[in-house]
């Protein structure tokens, strides 16, 4: 009977991985080579200058998430604005998100924040949903 119960005990651990030997996944920040092999093209929209819009294209080995951009203004002034839901691009694909409330001639610089699955931070993104 110990026995019997040992070996329920053992499979429900496992089948909760407690003892999965497969390495973890990790979030992690692009890196400035990996934020490279992005193409993000922006623009204003005709009907609202007001509107910016970009199209990112993912050009890396997994899909990555940008949560949100970055703006810098000729006056000083900075603003961060999150995407709301995150940004998905899946490997070799290109997604489009817009911001209100750019002005263009005030705008000096914009940057995107994306992450990735990866092994290790140093590795290339992964595809969480593949085996």
């Amino acid at each position: 009977m110990l026995t019997l119960s040992w070996m329920l005990a053992n499979q429900t651990a496992l089948a909760m991985g407690w003892f999965n030997k497969e390495p973890k996944m990790l979030q992690t920040e692009l890196s400035a080579a990996e934020l490279q092999k992005l193409s993000i093209q922006s623009g204003w929209s005709d009907d609202d200058p007001k509107l910016m819009m970009f199209e990112v294209g993912n050009q890396l080995s997994g899909p990555i998430f940008c949560t949100g951009a970055s703006f810098e203004f000729k006056d000083g002034k900075k603003r961060n604005q999150a995407f709301e839901p995150k940004l998905y691009i899946p490997s070799k694909n290109a997604r489009r998100v817009s911001v209100r409330d750019i002005n263009k001639p005030s705008l000096k610089s914009f940057g995107f924040s994306c992450l990735c699955m990866k092994y290790s931070p140093t590795g290339p993104c992964e595809d969480p949903f593949k085996k």
